[in-house]
């Protein structure tokens, strides 16, 4: 059987916070502590504000983690999240949604974490960590994985913006 050390945690707000941050990367260095086996430790995280606050940074500092941040507007490429397990995940949450419903459940604030629960532990396998990790080339490194094509700007999907209501003159005299 998998023994994983887990958390949860949450704000009064719902959204994470820096105070939160530091509360998960203190978890994050108590389960990696045995494995890194006094070496030092990389973290790569998203650049969310709450991953580079002076507490969290410091942290990481006097225990040994080095913070690498994504550069920004790149999580699409380099993110295992994104590029791998959400859309994994999002599968084995309709299939557990399904299976919840199919046997006269429904879907409330009190029974989601039981159906995610049970869609996280089978989504989320080592395997496919592994999977996120080298199709995003952050191990084992290799730069022929990401292409410049990836890392092209998006394109505009409209030239004129519009509202629903035509404004008032002097609106529209600034806008044209």
């Amino acid at each position: 059987m998998l023994n994983i050390n887990k958390r949860l945690g949450h704000s009064k707000k719902g959204w994470t916070a820096c105070e939160l941050a530091v509360i998960w990367l203190a978890h994050f260095e108590k389960c990696t502590a045995r494995k890194a086996d006094s070496h030092m430790c990389l973290l790569v995280v998203d650049g969310h504000n709450s991953h580079y606050s002076f507490e969290f940074l410091n942290y990481a500092r006097v225990h040994e983690i080095h913070v690498l941040c994504y550069p920004a507007h790149t999580t699409h490429v380099y993110q295992g999240l994104d590029v791998v397990v959400f859309s994994v995940l999002k599968q084995c949450w309709a299939e557990e949604r399904a299976k919840w419903e199919a046997s006269g459940g429904e879907v409330s604030k009190e029974t989601f974490l039981t159906i995610y629960g049970a869609a996280h532990i089978q989504a989320l396998s080592p395997a496919l960590v592994k999977k996120a990790f080298e199709k995003t080339s952050i191990w084992p490194f290799n730069l022929s994985v990401i292409l410049m094509e990836m890392m092209a700007p998006s394109k505009e999907t409209s030239q004129k913006g519009s509202l629903p209501l035509t404004p008032s003159t002097l609106v529209r005299i600034a806008t044209n």
